[in-house]
């Protein structure tokens, strides 16, 4: 069942009810008040009657009962009749009309209908002398009956009218209001997948189909630059990958086609297991890229972050030792966050690394972890030579090496820094430093990312 077919169906049912209701009701109150109005004056009049013959005698009741059924004032026809006992004193106006069908037992008071439904009688109880007797009052109904079934059968015949035409118009506004969806589903599945540059028309008002087009093309702008990353991260890991595959290639065609004595050979083995290595660290960075954002959810915990820097800054020590470099360390607090703990270690040894890298001999290298507020920072900082200032637009994408002193490495360091920290919903800056070299800050949330679902 389509949305148009639903939406018609719900408005026929609450339609339906309505009508069926308010059809009831009017119905309902315009026969209570044609009956009211009847039974009101008869009543009132049989009243009247039966305290008049209550002060004569006989003969003066009968000659009352002849005046009250000569009035036309409540109907066309009348038929009243004075009963004493079992017998009936006085009978006067309509023979034909259909005489009350009252109960056994108690004397009856009060409003009946004939027996055929047609006339409508006040009984009356009264005494005359010293008898007791009934005072019938009965008046043709049939013009108030006759309105009340006019009323029924227009109630009958116009309410499913009104309902057919209401539901007709329903489902055309359903129609009308679901045609611009139906255009923008239309034109977003025109949409080729090398076509994502394409954008769905938002229209000039501020509707929901505007508010969902506009979300739509939001989606197709993302799942574009999604693409386009995803692009240029083959490329990049194509021509990564290229160069020493080729050097390795012909490092080893060179050894195959000529004779070589053991030096050489040994020689030719370390520089093609280098690039080997080399291939491997790459091939391990890329397959992280590439799982890191489902690991970093599935796998978290409560990490105490002061614990976790403290132990890679003892990890690297050797490699600060080799440069002769000085590491101060200040990461005394206990700061638990919730991440997962190999991501995090990456992140701590990345920048380490990067640093001890690029800073030259008997050189700097500081660690720092502290609170503020609700968050972790981390500071790594060095006093080698910075960040070349064009370099820091491209600093944390994939491959990119910068403009200073080349060392080995992939290129993917700082890019899986960055996307650790953005799946731990923290940020990361590089900046230089007045004094010299470069520093780079991590802020993590501490309780915030217990409530962020980490």
């Amino acid at each position: 069942m389509t949305i148009r077919q639903k939406l018609t169906l719900y408005w026929a049912a609450v339609l339906t009810a309505v009508l069926v209701l308010a059809a009831c009701m009017v119905f309902a109150i315009f026969s209570r008040q044609q009956w009211r109005a009847l039974d009101a004056a008869l009543m009132e009049e049989a009243d009247t009657s039966a305290g008049a013959m209550a002060r004569v005698e006989s003969a003066g009741a009968v000659s009352i009962v002849k005046r009250l059924s000569d009035e036309r004032d409540l109907g066309p026809r009348k038929r009243v009749r004075l009963i004493s006992g079992d017998s009936v004193v006085a009978d006067f106006g309509d023979r034909d009309a259909d005489l009350p069908e009252t109960r056994d037992g108690a004397p009856p008071s009060g409003l009946f209908d004939g027996g055929n439904h047609v006339y409508r009688f006040a009984i009356t109880p009264l005494r005359i002398g010293k008898q007791n007797a009934l005072l019938e009052d009965g008046v043709d109904a049939s013009p108030v009956r006759d309105s009340i079934a006019r009323l029924r059968d227009i109630l009958l015949i116009v309410t499913p009218l009104l309902l057919l035409v209401a539901v007709a118009g329903g489902y055309w506004m359903a129609g009308r209001s679901l045609d611009p969806i139906i255009v923008l589903a239309t034109d977003l599945s025109s949409i080729d997948p090398k076509q994502l540059n394409r954008r769905l028309a938002v229209g000039k008002g501020w509707d929901e189909v505007a508010r969902l087009a506009t979300s739509i093309n939001s989606l197709l702008e993302r799942l574009e630059r999604a693409s386009q990353t995803e692009r240029r991260f083959l490329s990049d890991a194509a021509h990564e990958l290229r160069t020493p595959l080729t050097v390795l290639r012909t490092g080893l065609e060179i050894a195959l086609n000529r004779e070589r004595d053991a030096a050489d050979l040994s020689e030719a083995l370390h520089a093609a297991l280098k690039e080997a290595e080399a291939l491997s660290t790459t091939a391990d960075e890329l397959l992280t890229l590439a799982r890191l954002s489902e690991e970093a959810f599935e796998k978290r915990v409560e990490v105490d972050l002061g614990a976790l820097v403290r132990e890679v800054g003892e990890a690297v020590e050797p490699l600060v030792q080799a440069k002769n470099l000085t590491l101060t360390m200040r990461a005394g607090d206990t700061l638990p966050v919730n991440g997962n703990p190999d991501h995090l270690r990456r992140l701590v040894v990345n920048l380490l690394d990067n640093a001890i890298k690029f800073t030259p001999e008997n050189g700097r290298v500081a660690l720092a972890l502290e609170k503020r507020g609700d968050s972790a920072i981390l500071r790594v900082s060095d006093n080698g030579p910075g960040i070349a200032q064009a370099d820091f637009p491209f600093l944390f994408e994939r491959f990119f090496r910068g403009a200073g002193p080349k060392t080995a490495g992939s290129g993917l360091g700082l890019s899986l820094c960055k996307e650790i920290v953005r799946l731990h919903n923290g940020e990361i800056i590089a900046r230089n430093q007045r004094q010299g070299g470069c520093e780079f800050v991590v802020v993590l949330p501490i309780r915030a990312a217990s409530s962020a679902g980490l």
